[in-house]
C-alpha cells in the first residue's frame, strides 16, 4: 500500500482535505485517485466529468469486475468508503443506476459539495459505519486506504455486506502486482471476505499519471500552498512518487471479495 503523504494526525489530515474541497468549485466533481487510461468515449464526453475523466474510468474499471446484469444492478445496494464529494457515486448512479448508493466521507465540506451534486454522500468514519448489519451488496473503496484505520474499516464492511456481496478494492503499492495481490489478498482476508479475484491495473493507471492528468485544471485551480504542500499526493511533475512510477516502482490492482453466504 502506498504511503498516504496527507498529515496522519485525524485533525490535520481533516483540516488539509476542508481546504482542498472548500477551495473548489462547487459545481465540480473533483476526484483525487490515480485514474485509468484511456477513459471511454462517454466519460470524456460527459461534462459532469470532463475535467477528470481518468479517474472515473478507474471506478468503471472497477464496476466492471462484478459478474452483474443490468437488473442485477438496478436492484443493488451499493456504499462507497472515502468518497469524496460524490463523483464516483455520480458516475455509478448514471452508468448502472442501483437501487441505493451512498458514500461515507471524513470532509463535511465534501459531503455537503456531494449532496449538492446529487448525491448521498454522508460526513462520517468509515471505521464505525452507521449502517445495519447486512444491508449492502457491495462496498467499495477507491485508492483510499491509506487514509484510515484499515482493519477496522474493512471489518465494518464485512458486517454491512450481505452475504453473497462484494467487496472492491482499487489500490496503489510500492512494489510489483504479485507483491501487491497478496499484501490487500491478507486485509481482506483478515476482515471475513473470500478472495475472488485480482486485475493488475498498472498499465492502465501508469498511463493516467504520464498523460499528465494531475496537472490538470483541477490541479491549477487549488491555491499555490495547498499544490506545494500536495505535490507528492498529487504526483505533480517533479514529484518522487511519479517518478518511481516511471521506473516501474509502483503498481495498482483492483482487487475482489465475496461475503460468503456461509460465513457469519
Amino acid at each position: 500500500m502506498a504511503r498516504s503523504l496527507i498529515p496522519n494526525t485525524t485533525w490535520s489530515r481533516r483540516l488539509i482535505y476542508e481546504l482542498i474541497y472548500l477551495s473548489l468549485g462547487f459545481n465540480r466533481t473533483a476526484v483525487f485517485n490515480v485514474g485509468f487510461a484511456p477513459a471511454q468515449p462517454d466519460i470524456r464526453a460527459n461534462p459532469a466529468f470532463a475535467d477528470r475523466p481518468n479517474q472515473i474510468q478507474l471506478y468503471a474499471e472497477m464496476f466492471n469486475q462484478l459478474p452483474w446484469e443490468a437488473d442485477h444492478w438496478r436492484s443493488s445496494d451499493c456504499l462507497e468508503l472515502a468518497a469524496g464529494c460524490g463523483a464516483g457515486l455520480l458516475y455509478l448512479n448514471t452508468r448502472h443506476a442501483p437501487r441505493t448508493s451512498v458514500g461515507v466521507e471524513q470532509s463535511y465540506v465534501a459531503a455537503w459539495r456531494g449532496r449538492r451534486l446529487g448525491v448521498d454522500v454522508r460526513p462520517g468514519d468509515v471505521a464505525r459505519l452507521s449502517f445495519a448489519d447486512a444491508c449492502f451488496d457491495c462496498v467499495f473503496c477507491v485508492d483510499a486506504l491509506g487514509y484510515f484505520p484499515v482493519a477496522a474499516a474493512l471489518k465494518e464492511a464485512f458486517r454491512v455486506v450481505r452475504p453473497g456481496g462484494y467487496l472492491l478494492l482499487g489500490e496503489t503499492f510500492q512494489g510489483p502486482p504479485e507483491e501487491a495481490q497478496a499484501h490487500f489478498r491478507r486485509i481482506g482476508e483478515a476482515a471475513g471476505f473470500d478472495f475472488v479475484h485480482c486485475r493488475d491495473a498498472t498499465g492502465g493507471v501508469r498511463r493516467s499519471l504520464l498523460e499528465g492528468s494531475k496537472s490538470s485544471a483541477f490541479v491549477r485551480s487549488l491555491p499555490a500552498l495547498l499544490r506545494n504542500s500536495l505535490k507528492e499526493t498529487l504526483f505533480l511533475e517533479g514529484s518522487e512518487r511519479l517518478r518511481l512510477w516511471q521506473t516501474g516502482a509502483f503498481s495498482s490492482v483492483i482487487m475482489t471479495f465475496t461475503r460468503s453466504s456461509s460465513r457469519r
